[in-house]
């Protein structure tokens, strides 16, 4: 079986492209199920600045077109008509292995080294399991991302200088309208993004904090907290006329800002100047809102350009954590077909033993007399001699991935192929 990915993300796809194959995670649970039905199953990893599916085939060219093939039908959910072709990446094999273990340490992030995503790859790997989408060699290669993820914040500066991507919002923002500490903050959602984002805000110390979401039990959660202040979701307009900034951050497939609305606040607002930052993916203000006046419209988009400006900073610790996924990619190699050679190689110790034992008792039988304490030893060499005549071959099977090498050392043993 071979390992494929295919996918897209804010380096191979403009925001316009990317957020048509976003899949929000209430909408997790249907397309996994739905990708088992097409594809034979695999885990969708779809987070603010990529769209991925990773599965296994026998045939790793027919298993990247049905991908492809998903990924249009996600992108036909909004009825348009974009090429995706000139976007897509594919990985198969040992570089999708790789490809996962960076962006599970957050090397592939907007915010370089951030320690969401492993969240996320957790998460789309349990929904994809709850849904019978998951086979045991896909299991093995995202538990094993999370591992290495774990190992690489702790050896590397990836885990002592980590940012966020609200962070790295607020960094832009501050270069925008100065110190944020006399500023008023609407956070439009109370997910995973909203509730970080908010605690960040708490962090650099801004002057109020509202949430507004769907669920308001949700928001008066995070505001309990954080001394902020919770309002319902219809009654956005209210405080959109006073704060000075708006992140929105919310798991909708549509905007929840649009043109109209927000030039009529605008005309209230008597010229302030208004900062918005959208988190969503697929985005949660309208693209023409940006060309409102007054209005600073800001989206992932820009923060991919401001991590890669941060990336050229961190060069240094970058190389360390790729040399240790370099590391982990091989030992990962080496333990998947240690594993799957295992049976073979309990089939090779058993037929061993057998050939011993039966000379063992044909040479005893010629001599009746003998000390047992020479039997003992007898039997210690036996054991001993058998045990470093297997050691070659058992490491040559754990070191080779091909139906080959087992049938051939099934041959020279006389033992029954896996296969047959």
């Amino acid at each position: 079986m071979h390992y494929i990915v295919v996918g897209l993300n804010l380096d191979s796809a403009p925001i316009e492209i990317l957020e048509s194959v976003a899949v929000t995670r209430q909408d997790l649970d249907i397309h996994h199920k739905a990708l088992v039905l097409h594809a034979g199953g695999g885990v969708i990893l779809s987070t603010c600045n990529r769209t991925e599916i990773y599965s296994i085939s026998l045939n790793p060219d027919r298993g990247l077109r049905q991908l492809i093939e998903y990924l249009d039908i996600l992108m036909r959910r909004g009825d348009k008509k974009l090429n995706l072709a000139p976007y897509i990446y594919t990985f198969t094999d040992d570089d999708v292995v790789r490809h996962l273990f960076s962006v599970t340490s957050g090397l592939g992030s907007p915010a370089i080294g951030e320690s969401e995503v492993a969240g996320q790859v957790s998460n789309a790997l349990k929904v994809a399991a709850e849904n019978g989408a998951v086979v045991s060699q896909i299991s093995r290669v995202f538990h094993a991302a999370l591992r290495n993820s774990r190992r690489i914040r702790k050896n590397t500066g990836l885990g002592r200088d980590s940012l966020s991507i609200p962070s790295i919002a607020l960094k832009l923002i501050r270069s925008v309208i100065g110190d944020l500490r006399e500023k008023n903050v609407l956070v439009i959602g109370a997910g995973d993004m909203g509730r970080l984002t908010a605690r960040t805000l708490k962090h650099v110390g801004v002057r109020e904090i509202i949430v507004s979401s769907r669920t308001v039990e949700k928001a008066e959660l995070l505001v309990e907290e954080l001394d902020g202040k919770a309002i319902p979701f219809e009654c956005l307009e209210e405080s959109l006329q006073t704060v000075d900034v708006v992140i929105t951050c919310t798991a909708s497939t549509k905007p929840v800002l649009f043109q109209k609305t927000v030039n009529e606040l605008m005309s209230m607002r008597r010229d302030r100047q208004l900062v918005i930052m959208d988190l969503g993916m697929p985005r949660d203000v309208d693209k023409e809102v940006g060309a409102i006046s007054g209005i600073q419209l800001y989206s992932l988009a820009e923060l991919q350009k401001i991590s890669k400006q941060h990336g050229k900073g961190r060069k240094e610790t970058a190389l360390e954590a790729n040399s240790l996924i370099e590391k982990s990619v091989k030992r990962f190699k080496e333990q998947m077909i240690a594993t799957d050679r295992e049976p073979l190689i309990r089939d090779l110790a058993v037929r061993a033993e057998i050939m011993r034992d039966s000379e063992m008792r044909h040479a005893l039988q010629n001599m009746p007399d003998l000390d047992p304490e020479y039997i003992e030893k007898i039997d210690i060499m036996s054991k001993a001699l058998v045990k470093k005549m297997l050691a070659d071959p058992i490491a040559y099977l754990r070191s080779q991935d091909t139906e080959l090498t087992d049938r051939s050392v099934a041959d020279v043993f006389g033992l029954e192929p896996k296969d047959s």
